[in-house]
C-alpha cells in the first residue's frame, strides 16, 4: 500500500486540503498527516511546533487560537498557485476523508509531554463526533505515552509506533497498548529487522521513501505500507 506523506508533499503544501486532493488524484487510498492542538484546544492539522516554515506567520502553534491559525496563508510558501490555502481542523479533514473514502494514518504530534493527555482526549472526541470508521484509521506517534493514552481512551483504534531507531527493544513494552504497526525511517530498516517485526505479528510501515527503485526491495522484505512525498509516482508503479 502507498500512503501520501502529509498529503502529497512534493506536489502541494503539506497537511492542506490541496495536498489531500493531490494525493486523492494520484490514486492512493491512504494519507499520512499530523495533528496538534491550537491555543483554544482544537485539534488542527499541522506538523511543526511553529507556523514559521509553512505559513506567513511567526509563532508557536500552541500559542495561536484556531481563528488566528486559520487566518494564516498556509500555501504561498510552497508556490503562488496555493496562495490562500488554510490550516484545517481535524474535524474538517475527517469529513473530507469520509466523503472521498480515504484511509487516514493520523500522527499524534507531541512537542512537549504535557500535550499528550489534552490532545489525545480531544482527538478521541472528534473521532467519536464524526464517527470515523476504525477500519480506515491508524493512529501513530513517536510518543509512547501518547500511544498508551490512546489505548486507554480509544481501545479499539489501531495504533502505530513511529521511530527513527531500532524498534525491537521497545516492542515488549508496547505490548500493553496492543500495538498494530511499526512505522520506521526506511534508512534504518534491514531485512533481519523487518523479519523480526513481522514475526512479532506487526504491520511494517516505512517513511519517507521517494526513490521508486527501492520500493521492490522493501516490498520483498514484507513492508506493508510505504509513505511517500510522491504518491503520484508510486501509485502508478
Amino acid at each position: 500500500m502507498i500512503a501520501g506523506h502529509r498529503g502529497a508533499a512534493s506536489l502541494a503544501p503539506e497537511n492542506t486540503l490541496a495536498g489531500f486532493k493531490k494525493a486523492l488524484q494520484s490514486g492512493v487510498k491512504w494519507i499520512e498527516l499530523d495533528t496538534q492542538l491550537s491555543a483554544d484546544n482544537t485539534p488542527i492539522i499541522f506538523h511543526d511546533e511553529t507556523v514559521d516554515r509553512c505559513t506567513n506567520g511567526n509563532s508557536r502553534v500552541a500559542d495561536l487560537s484556531l481563528e488566528q491559525l486559520q487566518a494564516l496563508d498556509a500555501g504561498s510558501w510552497f508556490s503562488k498557485e496555493f496562495s490562500g490555502e488554510r490550516i484545517l481542523t481535524l474535524e474538517q479533514t475527517l469529513a473530507f476523508f469520509m466523503e472521498n473514502d480515504l484511509n487516514m494514518n493520523l500522527e499524534i504530534k507531541i512537542h512537549h509531554a504535557h500535550q499528550v493527555q489534552p490532545l489525545v482526549e480531544k482527538v478521541a472526541k472528534v473521532l467519536a463526533k464524526i464517527n470515523f470508521p476504525n477500519e480506515k484509521l491508524i493512529i501513530s506517534s513517536f510518543s509512547e505515552s501518547a500511544l498508551e493514552h490512546c489505548h486507554q481512551v480509544m481501545p479499539d483504534i489501531r495504533l502505530g509506533y513511529i521511530t527513527k531507531h531500532n524498534p525491537l527493544p521497545m516492542l515488549e513494552k508496547l505490548k500493553s497498548v496492543n500495538l498494530y504497526s511499526v512505522h520506521l525511517d526506511y534508512k534504518i530498516l534491514n531485512q533481519k529487522m523487518a523479519k523480526e517485526i513481522i514475526q512479532a505479528g506487526l504491520k511494517l510501515v516505512i517513511w519517507t521513501l521517494n526513490d521508486l527503485q527501492q520500493a521492490s526491495k522493501f516490498r520483498a522484505w514484507g513492508v506493508d505500507m510505504i509513505i511517500t512525498d510522491k504518491p503520484d509516482v508510486f501509485a502508478q508503479a
